[in-house]
């Protein structure tokens, strides 16, 4: 018989927190919306899996691994039963080796067991539904035969997407004996989408707005997550369109949120429930390689691109990235990083953990390859690698391969990892 709790805490920082995701530096000032930690725990005839959805941007290894082991001392639940993952929020804290990281892991250890501890006979769905009217890669090919990043919109040298677009909304529901909602957790691949006027304030960006709204949409109270999926390389704006969406404050937020949320009620609409089902997870360690080390050609690019800037001349977002990868390179040499893929099985439901952020062809790739009904792939999980690009981006280059600290094919041995995980937990 199924099992099922749920947990909502609140990781807000204190104002004055350094803030990531953009370009320039910034210092908090305000918030508009508190970011949380939101946990979703299942336990079956002995058997059980959990998952946290972080409204943060990411969050290392080492402080998720610490999370893990807590989690396990206070709930009995292994590392490999519990993914824990962040929404890529840009409007959200720093993380790193200061106090506030080492509150949040604990904070999310602290979710989890709560949810672990609220446990209640329950019944669990899931359902998919697609949506593309957010979803656009933001890598181009151009005119002269380059590929970039964010070109510009209406930009005339732009020919053709250099990739595809996932525009699948997953969900899996829990509910309790009266058919009363306990939790739900959504999956959609859509980098963020962004608060470019308020960029001080922090906000769950338009995840926060889903919980919102589909709880809305229900007329209940439950916990709602949006984890983010294999979204590297996408994001919500339409260049070949010549427009941008309307952005005032937080205005397309909400109607993101909302249309995700819609598309989630009717995947949850046709979904049916059970009460005993399989669950079980599975994680395993790989090592990504790294780069070869800065040369003194790549120095001098570097340089020249910062000369550009400070003349104040127009520089490529895939060439900004190259130089701060060849600055960070100088500054400390690359070494062999050890990361992890996970899946969790939920009954005919799988739910991959990549380790940072997955390019939708990758994604893509483990779903069309997964045994189970129904797949749903979450970046930025267990680890933040940075950018996870396919071996093509590579050779093309722009922004995300640019900025990527390993060598090129560690997406692909994701994803093969990743299918054989699935294939043990089918079996």
């Amino acid at each position: 018989m199924l099992t099922a709790g749920v947990s909502c805490v609140d990781v807000t920082p204190p104002l004055g927190t350094p803030m990531r995701g953009y370009f320039n530096e910034r210092i908090s000032s305000t918030v508009h919306d508190p970011l949380h930690v939101r946990s979703f725990a299942l336990e079956d005839s002995g058997a059980a899996v959990a998952v946290a959805i972080c409204d943060i941007i990411g969050i290392s290894r080492e402080y998720l691994d610490q999370a893990k082991a807590l989690i396990a001392e206070t709930t009995g639940l292994l590392p490999e039963q519990v993914i824990i993952a962040c929404t890529h929020t840009h409007t959200g804290p720093h993380t790193g080796d200061d106090s506030y990281t080492e509150w949040l892991w604990r904070r999310i250890a602290d979710g989890v067991r709560i949810a672990w501890q609220s446990r209640k006979p329950a019944q669990v769905g899931w359902g998919r539904a697609t949506d593309d009217r957010l979803v656009f890669n933001r890598r181009y090919r151009m005119a002269d035969g380059t590929v970039q990043t964010n070109p510009g919109i209406g930009n005339p040298e732009v020919v053709e997407p250099a990739g595809p677009v996932d525009p699948e909304i997953g969900v899996m529901v829990l509910r309790d004996e009266c058919e009363d909602t306990i939790g739900v957790l959504g999956n959609y691949a859509l980098h963020y989408v962004g608060i470019p006027d308020d960029q001080n304030a922090f906000s769950a960006d338009y995840y926060g707005f889903f919980s919102t709204m589909i709880q809305r949409l229900r007329a209940e109270s439950f916990v709602a997550a949006l984890s983010n999926g294999a979204s590297g390389d996408i994001n919500n704006f339409d260049v070949l369109a010549g427009a941008r969406p309307r952005n005032d404050l937080y205005q397309h937020c909400e109607r993101a949120g909302a249309l995700v949320a819609a598309n989630a009620l009717w995947a949850w609409n046709e979904a049916g429930f059970v009460a005993d089902i399989p669950l079980a997870g599975a994680m395993e360690e790989i090592i990504l390689q790294p780069r070869p080390p800065a040369t003194a050609e790549d120095i001098a690019k570097a340089q020249e691109i910062e000369d550009r800037l400070a003349a104040g001349q127009k520089v490529l977002m895939g060439e900004r990235s190259f130089q701060r990868r060849v600055r960070r390179f100088e500054a400390e040499p690359p070494q062999p990083r050890a990361t992890v893929v996970q899946a969790l099985r939920v009954g005919d439901l799988a739910i991959v953990g990549a380790p940072g952020e997955f390019f939708v062809e990758l994604g893509l790739e483990i779903k069309r390859r997964s045994p189970f009904a129904q797949t749903m792939v979450l970046e930025l999980a267990n680890d933040s690698v940075g950018y996870i690009p396919t071996m093509r981006a590579f050779e093309e280059g722009a922004y995300e391969p640019n900025s990527s600290s390993y060598a090129p094919g560690f997406g692909e041995t994701i994803v093969e990892t990743a299918v054989r995980l699935l294939e043990g937990l089918s079996s």
